[in-house]
């Protein structure tokens, strides 16, 4: 596997040191049986795998916010339940990307950032994916963008191919808005752009979707790219169907553990 990065956007932070805090590495989701064993020990109930799961990795991509809303309590016991370095990122609503496609008001916006309130400094990023059908509309992302808090990191994966491209990176760099970085085992296509002061990468399979390793040799690719980005990165597996997200999860932050000296 060869990573390519753009040539569009070139980072401006080569000089900053990239230390263990700067690197977020999890799984998308947390509540798998296929983890058992691999990161929960057998016999760990369900209402502990979160707390399992923050022993060892300290970032979670929350996938199902995308499915439905939950009441404040949930919120707020997702928080109490992680550490205080925890960071949780959250994946938007499928409401304003798969039925609305963007098209939303400003108090269905509005009500999602409330909503989330209760993470408070335990909020990383927020993560909109776009479905594969949805061309890129200049006008549709404008104002969609312009919906959001000036305060709040966002990212974007977009999947059809008419959205790889300056014509949509210039308008996400403008926001510090992270273009995400996703590999989908071919299905789609990749482009390792940076477009805001964070980067946010989804791994969802290297050579199936959803389904087995990444593994040390690709993985140390991956370590490449983020030196040469040289900034904040939240890295999620979401090759979960078996277990691999956790195995490969797990391998990441060993090798970023010992050679973070090199990460410059």
């Amino acid at each position: 596997m060869s990573l390519q990065r753009s040539s569009w956007n070139n980072v401006q932070k080569k000089n900053r040191h990239v230390t263990m805090s700067d690197i977020h590495i999890g799984t998308s989701g947390w509540n798998y049986e296929s983890f058992v064993k691999r990161l929960y020990p057998p016999g760990t109930p369900k209402k502990k795998y979160l707390e399992t799961y923050s022993t060892k990795l300290l970032t979670v991509e929350l996938n199902a916010s995308f499915y439905r809303s939950f009441p404040q309590s949930t919120w707020e016991g997702w928080y109490r339940r992680t550490p205080p370095d925890f960071l949780w990122a959250v994946k938007a609503p499928r409401f304003f990307t798969h039925i609305r496609r963007l098209d939303v008001s400003q108090d269905s916006i509005d009500r999602f950032w409330n909503d989330i309130k209760p993470l408070k400094d335990k909020m990383g990023a927020a993560l909109f994916q776009l479905p594969p059908s949805l061309k890129f509309d200049r006008d549709l992302l404008t104002k969609f963008l312009a919906m959001q808090p000036s305060d709040t990191r966002i990212s974007l994966e977009a999947r059809h191919p008419s959205w790889h491209g300056p014509q949509v990176w210039d308008i996400l760099s403008k926001r510090n808005v992270a273009w995400v970085v996703s590999d989908t085992a071919g299905r789609h296509p990749m482009s390792l752009e940076i477009t805001a002061d964070f980067a946010y990468v989804r791994l969802h399979g290297a050579h199936e979707l959803y389904h087995g390793l990444y593994g040390e040799e690709i993985l140390s690719k991956w370590l490449s790219t983020i030196r040469e980005w040289g900034i904040e990165t939240f890295i999620y597996f979401d090759n979960t169907d078996d277990g691999s997200a956790a195995i490969d999860a797990l391998l990441l932050q060993k090798m970023l553990e010992e050679n973070i000296t090199c990460l410059r």
